[in-house]
């Protein structure tokens, strides 16, 4: 390295110790493109200044995103830091400036703005509320700011409305909203996801309680509101079944999903595929009982165990990474996540764990999720856990062990330290046994 070289990189750490010393002016710099992102080597400022770097970048855009942050780290804590939503971590600063790009719906000066809680989240509550909210808004809407997926304008958009006291029945919702889901939608815990709260204000406004929720919001019907009308039929049974044990509500769901909109593909000879339609297109909930259900979903969990279509099934990797995790004294216990990438795979995993995961096949070879098998090595042998099944948009939506139990504390940790090594979200209604 020649003397020149050297004294670059002398300057440039010293710039940049100056800058750490000095966060307004690392804020200033970074907002008026004095300095970019591969300058600052710290990994908290780096994705702090990558942020910003990414955000819009028109000079009225980044003066108002520069006095909010300025803003912010005077009056408050959680600038430089994260926060985690349903099993996510995101960074202040992406809500800062998905704010910031909302400025033009500001109902009060930024100048105004005092926190009265020393909580992070509280004081990005209480600033979220001063700029765009005159009426209550409920705690889990917070989630839409830092969200960047497609439905997250949206949700944005509907914290907006409800702050300004707009009925919620007038929000562009997946599903029609009457007065009672509107109600109880408003009312939906803290930590339930925005697609959660929707489908929580719907099974209580219908008479069903914590419990069939809960279930359902652990199924598909946690975050699609697709054929409505159907589904809705299935949410009144179970709810006119409430001696039905919550535990078959998934199976039930998938069963119903499989016969009446899922197509499959059928190899019928060297090279060639048949798509076949769903089995029960017709298929309606008038007449069924939960006894004769039940029997139909054994009856289908057996069929699935059987070699079928879904053994000729292979499936593209998601691209997500898996997890080798050791415990234990001396490591000695090997916990190990993979992805199941054959509908031969799933069908032994269904075997194996005696339920129905091998419906799964036709929803993996289209990507619309992907299935994923927990297991530990111990001295006694090779032992499996969970069958876990994520969406194609990263949530770990079902953690199901055999004959459905459910995860056990010691394998929920272990879930959870996927996710965060995955970058993937846990589902608020993925809970442990207990």
């Amino acid at each position: 390295m020649c003397i020149g070289d050297r004294e670059g990189d002398r300057q440039r750490a010293a710039r940049q110790a100056r800058l750490r010393a000095n966060p307004r002016r690392l804020i200033e710099a970074v907002c008026a493109g004095d300095i970019i992102p591969d300058e600052v080597t710290r990994p908290q400022l780096h994705a702090f200044c990558l942020a910003i770097h990414r955000s819009k970048s028109d000079e009225a855009s980044r003066r108002s995103l520069c006095a909010l942050l300025l803003k912010v780290k005077d009056e408050a804590d959680f600038l430089l830091e994260g926060v985690s939503f349903l099993g996510r971590s995101y960074a202040y600063i992406d809500a800062l400036i998905a704010l910031n790009d909302r400025r033009w719906q500001w109902i009060a000066p930024l100048a105004d703005w005092r926190p009265a809680s020393h909580n992070r989240r509280r004081q990005f509550s209480s600033l979220v509320r001063h700029l765009t909210a005159k009426y209550d808004v409920p705690a889990f809407m917070e989630e839409a700011w830092f969200r960047s997926d497609q439905r997250a304008e949206r949700y944005r958009q509907w914290f907006i409305e409800i702050g300004a006291g707009r009925n919620v029945r007038t929000l562009d919702t997946p599903i029609p909203m009457t007065k009672a889901m509107a109600h109880h939608f408003l009312q939906a815990p803290d930590d339930s996801s925005i697609e959660g709260a929707i489908r929580w204000g719907q099974v209580h406004a219908m008479g069903g309680g914590s419990r069939l929720t809960s279930a359902i919001l652990g199924t598909r019907l946690g975050t699609s509101f697709d054929n409505d009308e159907f589904w809705s039929s299935v949410i009144r049974f179970f709810i006119a079944n409430p001696m039905l044990d919550r535990q078959h509500v998934g199976p039930i769901v998938d069963y119903l999903a499989a016969q009446k909109y899922e197509r499959r593909e059928v190899m019928v000879g060297p090279g060639r595929v048949e798509v076949h339609d769903p089995p029960q297109p017709g298929l309606t909930m008038r007449g069924r009982t939960a006894a004769t259900l039940l029997a139909q979903v054994e009856r289908w969990h057996r069929e699935l165990g059987r070699a079928n279509d879904a053994e000729r099934l292979y499936f593209r990797c998601s691209g997500r990474k898996g997890l080798l995790h050791k415990t234990g004294k001396d490591g000695a216990n090997e916990w190990r996540i993979r992805e199941l990438l054959s509908g031969a795979e799933l069908i032994a995993e269904g075997r194996a764990m005696q339920h129905c995961v091998a419906s799964y096949a036709r929803s993996c070879a289209t990507g619309r999720c992907s299935i994923w098998a927990m297991e530990v090595t111990t001295k006694l042998g090779l032992e499996k856990r969970q069958t876990i099944e994520v969406s194609g948009e990263g949530m770990i939506v079902q953690c199901r062990g055999k004959q459905n139990r459910l995860p056990t504390s010691a394998e929920f940790v272990i879930l959870m330290q996927w996710a965060r090594t995955a970058g993937l979200t846990i589902s608020p209604y993925v809970r442990p046994e207990g």
